[in-house]
């Protein structure tokens, strides 16, 4: 009970239940006006050729039925024997007030009426090919004035309509029909009403959330309201005289064609979220090209092959569309959630499982195959809005969780921009750290290798290990301006010759480097960057290769791109004790191999050199092969600005 109260304090599910009550209402208003109904039998017959009279038709044999004739779709005549009696209730006079033939559906093509009583036997003819306003009484339904008369009698319709052959006839009194016609007109005007709210609530969350899904769902509730105004008479209302009743039939033909389009379109665009099997959503796909065949056949004028067109459309669309939910791919391709949609299978498959129930229902029942009854006539609205709610009910959960997700999605995003700034926050006051850091430590550093005697015992030990630690604190603060894009490269004419001899000179074992180069190489580089470069290369070479042994570094211009020229630089040594470094790890940063921990080193030196190495517009490789490390290093020769 807490929740169905809960559910209750919603506006639109109150605004709901109000409607129930009201339809409650209506409904049980249509019983006085069956008990007052002057119809006490009723019998039909079909006419297949069309070309019977009303003599021949008298001649033969009927079929009683009750209440409302369902014969589904068809082009044969149907005729229709309704036994008047002036006085059904035999203890009550009979007035003398006149009877009202209330006929309807208000989309039957046209129904012709003969009554002995009246001259020449017919009565009056109505229906969709007549001008509303010609009409001898102007009504949302098709109202035709006949006598009471003293005795009963029979009356013969003669029915014709290229839609369905579905036909409710009562014959009231006056004081009677005005009650009845007005809970009927307020019962309809609360149908397009609720229609119209469904209308708002698609377009105000297209606007607000920028939903194609809302948009289609909005454009199909306006395809209902628009079938709900001709089906059920309010444009007869409202009709001008000025109008041809023939554009009158049309439009209603056309709206019973586009009401079932703008469903399919819904469902299309609905489902494409879920990835169905590609030949179910191509099936989809061609129940909305026969949408568009249906609407060129009315074009054409072919009126009664496109309702039966569109009559095979609305019978293939809904197991089509449960097909494609059940077949839906969109789950098994976010397995960790990431990107699966709001709803679940099971629910998706659930609704359509629901969807083609309610339709199973409505269509047995249109088509004729269940027994006809009064509200057998408004089947298609019916199901036109109890879908449209059901639809309503699932898109609003669809947003729900839609909201949840942005919500999370959101409080993931602050707390990923708030670990970020958390981040941003301990590398800087790190990177200050370790600043202040180095220049502490170099400034006495520098200090103790001046005054260090040189002849001293252990004094190239003791400037080794000092030079070492230099280097180190050299390649973290390198390391530090690369990361936060302080080394933009300055770009300017050098000679690679001089250049590399330089970093040769400037490296811990200058004897031990063999270089290979031509007698001057111009190039357009960083000189700065370079040397950085270089000297890491060199200063890894020197440390991790076999003592004593030599290090070849070769150069050479590689013309294989004559637009952009290369230099390659190759840089060989033999393994030490450190051995071959993992060429999957070698330029991550801070990696070390297992074997060159013995030796002072950051594990940022080959890191820096392949970051540099790209802002040059570069490139480094590590070829070893089975006698030895090999590097190798391709620079341009005049990079592009």
């Amino acid at each position: 009970m807490p929740v169905f109260f809960a559910l209750l304090d919603r506006p639109w599910l109150r605004w709901f239940a109000l409607v129930g009550v009201l339809l409650w209402g209506c409904l049980a208003g249509a019983g006085p006006a069956q008990a007052q109904d002057h119809i006490t039998e009723r019998a039909w017959l079909e006419d297949p050729t069309g070309q019977l009279t009303l003599a021949e038709v008298r001649q033969r044999a009927t079929q009683p039925f009750q209440e409302t004739l369902n014969r589904g779709f068809g082009t044969a005549v149907l005729w229709l024997r309704l036994r008047i009696d002036p006085s059904p209730d035999r203890l009550a006079p009979a007035p003398p007030e006149g009877l009202v033939l209330r006929i309807r559906p208000v989309y039957l093509d046209e129904v012709v009426v003969f009554d002995p009583l009246v001259p020449g036997g017919q009565a009056g003819v109505v229906g969709d090919r007549h001008h509303p306003r010609q009409d001898v009484l102007q009504g949302a339904d098709f109202l035709l004035p006949i006598a009471r008369g003293d005795a009963p009698r029979d009356l013969w319709l003669r029915l014709q309509s290229t839609s369905t052959r579905q036909i409710h006839v009562a014959a009231l009194p006056l004081d009677v029909l005005a009650p009845v016609t007005l809970r009927w007109n307020l019962l309809t005007s609360l149908y397009i009403g609720a229609v119209m709210v469904l209308l708002l609530w698609g377009t105000v969350n297209l606007v607000l959330r920028r939903d194609a899904v809302m948009g289609s769902f909005a454009l199909m509730n306006l395809s209902a309201g628009l079938f709900g105004l001709t089906s059920l008479g309010f444009l007869r209302v409202f009709w001008p005289l000025a109008w041809s009743a023939e554009a009158l039939n049309l439009l209603g033909s056309l709206s019973s064609v586009l009401v079932v389009g703008g469903g399919v379109l819904f469902h299309v665009r609905f489902l494409r979220e879920f990835r169905p099997a590609v030949w179910a959503m191509g099936l989809l796909y061609a129940m909305l090209a026969l949408v568009l065949v249906n609407l060129a056949l009315l074009a054409w004028g072919r009126v009664s092959w496109a309702l039966q067109s569109n009559m095979v459309t609305i019978l293939l669309a809904p197991p089509i569309c449960l097909v494609c939910a059940i077949t839906g791919r969109v789950w098994a391709m976010a397995p960790d959630g990431t990107t699966e949609p709001a709803l679940t299978r099971r629910v998706l498959v659930a609704f359509y499982l629901g969807f083609l129930t309610i339709f199973a229902l409505s269509a047995t029942t249109g088509l004729g195959w269940l027994p006809a009854t009064e509200w057998t006539i408004y089947v298609s609205q019916l199901h036109t809005l109890v879908s449209s709610v059901l639809l309503m009910l699932m898109l609003q959960y669809r947003a729900f969780l839609l909201s949840q997700k942005r919500q999370q999605a959101q409080l993931a995003l602050e707390k990923s921009t708030l670990q970020v700034a958390h981040e941003r926050l301990m590398r800087t006051e790190q990177e200050k750290l370790l600043a202040m850091l180095a220049h502490e430590i170099k400034t006495p550093l520098a200090t103790m290798q001046l005054r260090l005697d040189a002849q001293a015992k252990g004094g190239s030990a003791i400037r080794q290990a000092m030079r070492d630690m230099n280097g180190v604190i050299d390649r973290c603060l390198q390391t530090l301006q690369f990361g936060d894009g302080q080394l933009a490269p300055q770009l300017q004419r050098l000679d690679l010759v001089e250049a590399v001899r330089a970093a040769v000179s400037a490296c811990s074992q200058p004897e031990r480097v063999q270089v290979h180069l031509p007698a001057s190489l111009p190039m357009q580089t960083d000189p700065q960057v370079l040397f950085i470069i270089l000297s890491n290369l060199l200063e890894n070479a020197c440390k991790y290769s076999e003592p004593g042994t030599p290090i070849e570094l070769h150069g050479s211009v590689l013309d294989a791109e004559p637009a952009q020229p290369v230099v390659r630089l190759e840089l060989y040594n033999r393994p030490g004790k450190a051995g071959w470094p993992d060429p999957d790890h070698v330029f991550d940063k801070y990696y070390r191999g297992p074997k060159a921990q013995r030796q002072s080193g950051t594990g940022l030196g080959l890191y820096l050199v392949k970051s540099l190495a790209q802002t040059l517009g570069g490139r480094i490789a590590y070829q070893p092969d089975d006698q030895g490390v090999r590097f190798v290093l391709t620079l341009p020769l005049n990079p592009r600005a």
